[in-house]
């Protein structure tokens, strides 16, 4: 059950994007969960690559170690700092809570394709498992439908390779050359 919280603006979790965890910008996305780093998750024990989950509240937040997101940065791996770089929205899936802040542009779990189409244009990219893709000029979102009309997550996430033209593998691990974002916000 969700204890009553002042949910982070869409906006907010655009900002926090790119960010370092001890941000003011992350502060303000993460806070309202009472996630601390001292509940991150390391996914993997010789990468700095961590998870906050709130599933109680249908969140989950990514960080990745800078050296892990800019390779020419000058940073080791294990420095830091840790970069927020994607955040997860859950809508219908079993075993979380739906979340229940605002979504970007209004936004709907229950939301057909052709709902969000109508609210974003056309995607940049649809790739396996029907994962739809939008390139904004600061941030990446993409939806996964569990079935037509049911949205089991909205995820808003870090440019791909920093926009920098290099080789990414934006969630659904088919890599593909970083373009210009063709929309603003």
């Amino acid at each position: 059950m969700q204890r009553s919280i002042q949910y982070p603006e869409p906006e907010d979790f655009i900002t926090a994007i790119a960010k370092p965890f001890d941000s003011e910008a992350v502060t303000k996305v993460v806070a309202p969960f009472g996630l601390t780093w001292s509940k991150a998750v390391k996914l993997d024990r010789n990468l700095a690559i961590f998870d906050l989950s709130a599933p109680a509240f249908g969140v989950d937040f990514h960080f990745k170690d800078q050296a892990l997101v800019d390779e020419n940065d000058g940073h080791s791996v294990g420095e830091g700092p840790n970069l927020l770089t994607s955040c997860a929205c859950w809508g219908y899936e079993d075993s979380i809570e739906t979340y229940g802040g605002p979504l970007w542009k209004g936004l709907r779990f229950s939301d057909t394709k052709a709902d969000a189409i109508a609210k974003l244009g056309e995607p940049d990219r649809v790739g396996r498992y029907d994962i739809h893709r939008w390139i904004f000029a600061d941030f990446e979102l993409s939806i996964h439908w569990n079935n037509p009309d049911k949205i089991r997550v909205i995820s808003y996430w870090m440019k791909s390779a920093q926009a920098a033209g290099r080789l990414a593998y934006p969630g659904d691990g088919q890599p593909f050359e970083a373009a210009p974002p063709r929309r603003t916000v």
